[in-house]
């Protein structure tokens, strides 16, 4: 890391990008952003010079923080009232359009949270108007001093807003209180944060182990061995139901939204690049609800066939849906394991998007392997996932993001976040016919697209 810039530079940064973006709004005719709970966010498609604005203006507000409080507030604020998630590397930013809601953690933070998801506080304050402190507590089952404790301190980190008594919305408060916020904060309060206090007893324990059964989130469980947490939570509906809806939300952060993956997918590479044949059919592995499948299909009009495989409790729910017309035809679910043999033959390509990771490489190999028997000359496997590459000009917020998800999938799993060479020698591992074509990096992304082509008898 580079030396500090001055104060006087690091403002001179704030206000001239922020003057940048607001003049780019008021032109696209956007409203500028508000903490009202009546501002009508939305997500906005930053195009690539205002959003690189945007990251240099984060990228500056956090290293003038830092400045200010200096060394000794700076240690205090972070450990122990943690003014970001960074003592754990978790960044969480709320469904709200573009607003953000950074979560405070250990240990002060955690409490916080907590009580807002047990709760339901945010589900029980009326989306327009306010409530007493009074009226609250009782819906809340909640006594009245203890709540106003909880509220106090959530309207100091900008959650809420009272007054007279009473409490109403804010924008961060009304995105806590959609379902996939709430679940999201309730499965990082519920999960992870008492993993991440077995996490050095993990490390203790099990030395560079590699075992599912062995992390940080399975000394919580009582798991131990080969169980992972992935078929423990599965036996368990509201837990389930819980990860699921956790893992939608945080797809639909811009770091990790799933435009960048369909924006720079193979075949959709600009004029004078070598291009394969967009494919007629694609195979989503753990494509969950089918969100990223639904955007392909929109997106390209050539694939013809679009199937979403994931673990039977989440296929019959998107089996329930009722489908848009322009791909009621083209999309299906299936019902499938990716520790057994890929049942569907000879597709043009299948993706793993944010999947690999979550398994240490023995675990992931055996994944691997068993797409082979499904794999036709010059099909490609698409991975949407991390890679680490030390010396690599990353932002700082990106950086943190992908130590973030090193540090969740190390204490869910025992897995790990790969550089280049790591998924080069994973897949050689899993069968030599594996071979990286390419890897793409979007601006302002945490993850990369690795394309992976086979070929038969290497």
């Amino acid at each position: 890391m580079t030396d500090s810039r001055s104060l006087t530079e690091l403002g001179r940064i704030i206000q001239s990008r922020s003057t940048t973006i607001a003049a780019w709004l008021g032109a696209a005719e956007i409203p500028q952003p508000s903490l009202s709970a009546t501002y009508p966010w939305q997500e906005i498609d930053y195009p690539r010079d205002i959003e690189q604005d945007r990251a240099e203006i984060l990228e500056a507000l956090d290293e003038l923080r830092t400045l200010l409080l200096g060394p000794t507030s700076y240690l205090f604020h972070t450990s122990i009232t943690s003014v970001s998630y960074r003592a754990l590397g978790r960044r969480l930013r709320m469904t709200h359009g573009h607003h953000e809601l950074t979560d405070r953690v250990q240990p002060v933070w955690v409490a916080v949270f907590t009580t807002l998801y047990r709760f339901q506080i945010a589900q029980n304050v009326p989306r327009q108007g306010s409530i007493s402190y009074t009226d609250l507590a009782a819906q809340c089952d909640l006594g009245e001093l203890d709540l106003r404790r909880v509220i106090r301190a959530a309207v100091s980190i900008r959650i809420f807003e009272e007054g007279d008594g009473h409490v109403r919305h804010n924008a961060i408060s009304a995105a806590l209180a959609s379902p996939l916020s709430h679940d999201a904060v309730g499965f990082f309060a519920e999960e992870f944060h008492p993993a991440a206090m077995k996490f050095s007893e993990a490390l203790r324990q099990f030395p560079g182990s590699k075992m599912a059964g062995e992390s940080a989130l399975a000394l919580v469980n009582g798991l131990s061995g080969d169980m992972d947490i992935f078929s423990h939570v599965s036996k368990d509906p509201v837990r389930f139901e819980r990860f699921a809806n956790a893992m939608s939300w945080m797809a639909m952060m811009p770091g990790t939204a799933s435009s960048h993956f369909v924006n720079n997918v193979p075949w959709g590479r600009g004029e004078g690049q070598a291009v394969p044949a967009c494919p007629r059919t694609i195979v989503d592995i753990g494509g969950s609800h089918g969100d990223l499948c639904k955007a392909l299909l929109r997106g390209y009009p050539g694939i013809e066939r679009a199937i979403v495989q994931d673990l039977p409790r989440v296929t019959q729910i998107s089996l329930e849906e009722t489908f848009e017309a322009e791909y009621s035809n083209r999309i299906e679910y299936q019902a499938y394991d990716f520790f057994t043999e890929q049942p569907v033959k000879e597709a043009d390509v299948y993706i793993f998007r944010t999947v690999l990771h979550d398994w240490p490489d023995s675990y992931a190999i055996k994944i691997l392997r068993n797409q082979v028997p499904a794999m036709k000359p010059g099909a490609r496997i698409l991975i949407n996932d991390i890679c680490l590459e030390s010396g690599q000009h990353t932002d700082p917020l990106t950086q943190q993001a992908q130590c973030t998800h090193d540090m969740m999938v190390k204490m869910g799993v025992n897995a790990q976040e790969r550089t280049t060479q790591e998924w080069a020698n994973l897949l050689s591992e899993a069968n030599r016919g594996y071979k990286i074509n390419s890897i793409v990096s979007p601006q302002s992304s945490v993850h990369s697209i690795i394309e992976v082509v086979w070929e038969e008898n290497p």
